[in-house]
């Protein structure tokens, strides 16, 4: 038995409740993920009532005794005492409503451990915090339905319409790259013929909601990536972070491929889509959470509590 859990056992004996050895067992497992099995440069999340934060974890486990105050109201100065001694620094970054939260998240959420893995949810968590994300060979979209009344299904369509014509033209590349051979209706036409079309998107539909997208887009150019990004940010009037496009896409059929898309999007009259479906990206200072700056150096220290005995 590990010196922690034999501790904890004695402490929850003490009590003289029953079902102490199952307390013990549960609250050594979730000290033991606490200290061994989350790293520094992972993702965290701290929930409460009204608020989901996310931060960077950047230092290693440590004990300090003295209370940390959490300031819950900056007018009132009312604050929240946080007792517990085991603590790990931790860089905090967005903080998300959580009534804007997936569906499935606040599930998960509602009912957890102190301690728990959100690694099966780490692309809702990147689709809240990022308009556009890669991995894994797929490029990730991400926008919100901010209309909170009935939403018009011809609308819904629309938007759906633009994110295929995005697809044809990210991927018109496949077929040719001479501007003077990119027609989107024929490479639309050659997707429908071979059933080619490969963009996946997930949407929930609550009014307000979120529509998540990505697009398979194994390339070691990027030169997808990079379209895919002008293209969605050309959707939204924005440009997607500061993209690099000369020398990876030369001028004149970056410009054909955008000509191409702007039409498509006043096809779709897109400026009253995003109106009446209230669209935007997601809009978080996301710098605390990729910034290694402040990462301590690794600790190759035994954390002997742990050890067997």
């Amino acid at each position: 038995m590990s010196p922690l859990l034999a501790q904890i056992g004695s402490l929850e004996r003490r009590k003289g409740e029953e079902g102490w050895k199952a307390r013990s067992q549960r609250r050594y497992g979730q000290v033991k993920t606490f200290i061994a099995e989350m790293s520094v440069g992972d993702l965290v999340v701290s929930i409460d009532s009204g608020f989901l934060m996310v931060g960077r974890i950047v230092g290693h486990p440590r004990i300090d005794n003295v209370p940390v105050k959490v300031i819950r109201d900056e007018e009132t100065g009312d604050y929240t005492e946080m007792p517990f001694s085991l603590r790990r620094p931790v860089r905090w970054g967005p903080k998300i409503r959580r009534n804007h939260l997936p569906t499935a998240m606040k599930r998960s959420i509602s009912a957890r451990q102190t301690v728990f893995n959100i690694d099966p949810y780490w692309a809702t968590l990147y689709h809240m915090l990022y308009p556009i994300f890669t991995s894994e060979g797929k490029l990730f979209f991400s926008t919100r339905i901010n209309q909170s009344d009935a939403i018009s299904n011809y609308s819904v369509s629309q938007l759906f319409s633009i994110l295929t014509d995005l697809e044809v033209l990210t991927r018109s590349i496949e077929v040719t790259e001479n501007p003077g051979e990119i027609s989107f209706q024929r490479l639309f036409d050659q997707f429908l013929i071979e059933d080619g079309f490969k963009l996946a998107t997930t949407a929930e539909f609550m009014s307000p909601g979120s529509v998540w997208s990505y697009l398979g887009v194994d390339d070691n150019t990027g030169r997808k990536i990079i379209l895919g990004s002008l293209l969605f940010g050309a959707l939204f009037g924005v440009k997607i972070g500061p993209l690099e496009v000369d020398g990876v896409v030369h001028k004149e059929l970056r410009e054909k491929i955008v000509e191409e898309f702007t039409e498509r999007l006043e096809y779709h009259n897109a400026q009253s889509v995003k109106e009446k479906l209230e669209l935007s990206l997601p809009e978080f200072n996301t710098e605390p959470l990729e910034n290694n700056e402040y990462d301590e150096a690794e600790d190759f220290r035994q954390l002997a509590l742990l050890h067997e005995t």
